[in-house]
């Protein structure tokens, strides 16, 4: 997949967010045999302490945090817990469906949805335990009516910038979907959420992301139920995404455009924008 899809990058080179989709200790490692200079690339206690940031532990503190300063009866996620042992208490503090995540996952790997606290939920998280030191468990949203996302970025200055909505599709395991590439205005009218409450946690994020040590791309997942009330953070991905991908398309492109953003395979992925959609299609 990453080679499949390394074209894409060529989309956001030259802009603010050029560079690798996100920073590891293997990707730093690729730049060095390559022949960057380990001078140009971050150091390896960055890329540790991202590397911390960027689990799904940080984001359950950071979401507890976030409901206690805002307090708005709108806003879910207060049952959103990390866990560093199977214990049935701990997944029984609310009622089923749940979903279950390991810290470090992308593309829906990792991620579960449990009717109940069986033995098999059991011995999935015993390995999340085994591998990864814990999990992640919330309320599985059944009525849930939209994905979608704030986009930030972070400067090397730790001032922060708001870049704008993104509204996706994902699955109930969590993989990707796709993305709408449309305007603001578009978008927020699917949203469809009070201004002000928006403007709040906007405020509230670049608050608090100009606090931590990463700089770079930000995006923080959300989604809205049938009832109108959203979960503000069920996911901070501090690397490049989709959402932002996407503001770059409708900027270059405007909506509702059609072209291939990788070179066809005819076994493998393939990115396209089709009918104003950014899509991962995969190809046996």
């Amino acid at each position: 997949m990453e080679s499949d899809l390394a074209d894409l990058a060529r989309l956001w080179g030259g802009t603010r967010f050029a560079g690798p989709w996100g920073w590891s200790l293997a990707t730093k490692r690729r730049y060095e045999r390559i022949g960057i200079p380990s001078e140009d690339l971050p150091s390896d206690e960055w890329i540790a302490e991202v590397r911390k940031l960027s689990s799904r532990e940080f984001a359950c503190g950071y979401i507890k945090g976030l409901l206690g300063e805002i307090g708005d009866e709108r806003l879910l996620g207060k049952e959103m817990i990390y866990s560093s042992s199977v214990l049935p208490d701990t997944c029984r503090l609310f009622s089923a469906p749940l979903i279950f995540k390991s810290p470090w996952s992308s593309s829906g790997r990792g991620v579960f949805v449990s009717q109940s606290f069986d033995e098999q939920t059991r011995t999935r998280l015993q390995g999340f335990l085994n591998t990864q030191g814990g999990f992640l468990v919330d309320r599985f949203y059944d009525s849930k009516t939209l994905d979608f996302a704030m986009e930030f970025f972070v400067n090397p200055d730790h001032t922060v910038d708001f870049l704008g909505y993104s509204v996706f599709h994902a699955a109930t395991n969590g993989a990707y979907g796709f993305n709408l590439v449309e305007s603001q205005a578009s978008l927020l009218r699917r949203i469809d959420v009070d201004d002000a409450l928006l403007q709040r946690l906007i405020d509230y994020h670049k608050a608090h992301l100009s606090q931590i040590t990463y700089h770079g791309a930000v995006g923080v997942d959300m989604l809205k139920c049938a009832d109108g009330r959203i979960h503000p953070c069920v996911e901070i991905n501090l690397r490049m995404n989709m959402g932002i991908l996407s503001l770059l398309l409708h900027h270059r492109y405007g909506s509702e455009c059609s072209i291939p953003l990788t070179p066809h395979r005819h076994h493998g992925f393939n990115a396209v924008l089709e009918d104003g959609k950014l899509m991962i299609t995969f190809i046996k």
